[in-house]
């Protein structure tokens, strides 16, 4: 999604003033730019960049490990994971669970390297680049821009070998985790854009849902009327059912659809008016309990009111 230059400006700045302290030092860069950079084993730093950080994890990133690690969603989400939430949106997600060591290393990364490395997250990927990605608003090209992380510890930005960040990304398989949670960084692109706006319970679950763990969304649509909503094809039914990669696209695509409205999805008649009905429903019922407790407070003694307000300073 594209955000306007004012709006790009602007947290451009939030990112630079939030790394004023540190050590790293944030450089605007398209996809186009050329930068020095190799990790290797026996590089003097080699796992330095692999502790005291967060890895915020994105529905692939998880997709990937839990099927690496031989786990089911709730147990990587268990064993590995922590809830925060995006920063600058209420969206909740998990990020990687640091060892209790003095560093707070990543629990998959040893002194010969990570363990996980052809299915290591996407923010890993992007590095020394910020996968922050904005769109910064062209109405031909809407071009992306990146951040550049250069840490004191770092000694890749030292090294001969050239990249463009477009090559760096496709060498990594960056680009291939882009596309794969392009959907749902739609979906937090937006939610950024929009600020600390109020999502109700319900999307804020389905989110999270979504994001972290497919094995709750499979139940979701295959035992309940989910599929009765929409107007899905057989031949999409028997593909998500038979392919965990499949569903989890067509679960951020879905999200999309569901807390924004984008998308191709097509809401069913009779659901459309079944939801209206259970709307107007819960409208009149949330009328009633209001006055229901006006009629009580009106009905109340000077003596009751001044006793429960008394009870309320205990």
């Amino acid at each position: 999604m594209a955000i306007d230059e004012k709006e790009f400006n602007k947290k451009m700045e939030e990112v630079k003033s939030k790394l004023k302290k540190s050590v790293i030092v944030p450089q605007q860069l398209t996809g186009s730019d050329r930068m020095h950079f190799k990790c290797y084993p026996g590089i003097g730093c080699f796992t330095k960049c692999c502790s005291g950080i967060r890895i915020n994890l994105t529905p692939y990133d998880i997709y990937r490990l839990k099927k690496r690690l031989g786990m089911s969603y709730h147990d990587f989400l268990m064993e590995y994971t922590v809830p925060r939430s995006i920063d600058g949106t209420p969206l909740p997600i998990v990020v990687l669970k640091l060892k209790d060591d003095e560093p707070k290393s990543c629990p998959f990364v040893t002194p010969e390297g990570c363990t996980v490395y052809s299915d290591r997250p996407v923010t890993c990927r992007y590095y020394p680049i910020g996968m922050a990605i904005m769109k910064k608003h062209d109405k031909k090209t809407g071009q992306d821009f990146f951040i550049k992380i250069k840490e004191d510890h770092c000694l890749g930005h030292k090294e001969n070998t050239e990249w463009t960040i477009d090559e760096w990304r496709a060498d990594q398989e960056a680009d291939l985790y882009d596309e794969m949670n392009n959907d749902w960084m739609e979906v937090v692109l937006k939610a950024k854009s929009l600020g600390m706006v109020e999502f109700g319970q319900k999307s804020l679950d389905l989110f999270f849902m979504v994001s972290s763990n497919l094995d709750m969304f499979r139940d979701f649509a295959f035992n309940s009327n989910f599929l009765d909503a929409y107007e899905i094809s057989p031949a999409v039914v028997e593909k998500i059912k038979d392919d965990e990669l499949e569903l989890l696209k067509f679960s951020l695509k879905w999200l999309r659809f569901t807390m924004f409205g984008e998308g191709d999805f097509k809401v069913k008649d009779e659901a459309r008016r079944r939801a209206k009905e259970r709307q107007k429903a819960a409208a009149m019922e949330k009328a009633r309990l209001k006055e229901e407790r006006a009629k009580k407070a009106l009905s109340k003694t000077p003596e009751e009111v001044m006793r429960e307000a008394d009870l309320e300073e205990e």
